[in-house]
């Protein structure tokens, strides 16, 4: 499930890239089959990157400091409701500036 969630995203963000948004309303209803599912994806774009963020894996490009930003994101953050609980399967991982 995870390969189609990550390749769902990848279009998303290539649709976005060259602004076709007739996709938008299909994409979010796959997205909203996957909560049905009991997965929650997100996207962390341009979220303040914090070192000790546990759910990313980070590439960072310049020097570390407090005003870091996620600027790209090649695989989102994935939770799955295991038991009524969010468990992290698999990890964003980001490009910061």
């Amino acid at each position: 499930m995870l390969e189609i969630i990550n390749q769902i995203f990848s279009i998303q963000l290539k649709s976005n890239k060259e602004d076709l948004t007739l996709f938008n309303r299909n994409i979010d209803r796959i997205y909203h089959e996957f909560e049905a599912l009991g997965f929650h994806v997100v996207n962390p774009l341009g979220q303040t990157y914090r070192n000790e963020m546990t759910d990313v894996e980070a590439n960072i490009t310049g020097d570390l400091n407090a005003n870091m930003k996620i600027v790209k994101v090649l695989k989102p953050i994935v939770y799955k409701k295991i038991n009524e609980e969010n468990t992290l399967v698999q990890k964003g991982i980001v490009i910061v500036d």
